[in-house]
C-alpha cells in the first residue's frame, strides 16, 4: 500500500487506510496475512504533516508531523514508495 493522496482529511486518511486493509489482508493470530498470497503483511512509517484546514488546499500548519503504520504485502505490493503525505 502507498501513503494514501495528500490533502485528504484526517478521517478520510483513516477510512482509505482501513478500506484497504479490509480489501487485502485478514488477521491471522497476532498479525495479518496477505489474502492473495498468504505472506505476513510488513509495516513501514508513513509520515502524515498535519496541514490547517482553514487554509485551504495550502499545505500550512504548525509543523506537527505523525508517524503511521502504513500495512504492506512483501510480494503483491512491495515496499511503498510513497511514505510521506499530508491531511487537511
Amino acid at each position: 500500500m502507498e501513503a494514501p493522496t495528500r490533502g485528504l482529511s484526517p478521517n478520510a486518511f483513516f477510512s482509505a487506510v482501513e478500506a484497504h486493509e479490509e480489501a487485502h489482508y485478514e488477521k491471522k493470530g497476532d498479525g495479518y496475512v496477505c489474502k492473495k498470497c498468504g505472506s505476513e503483511i510488513l509495516q513501514e512509517t508513513c509520515y502524515v504533516s498535519l496541514h490547517d484546514a482553514r487554509f485551504g488546499g495550502k499545505c500550512a500548519g504548525s509543523g506537527e508531523v505523525k508517524q503511521i503504520p502504513l500495512p504492506f504485502c512483501p510480494k503483491c505490493e512491495g515496499r511503498p514508495k510513497r511514505t510521506h503525505t499530508c491531511t487537511h
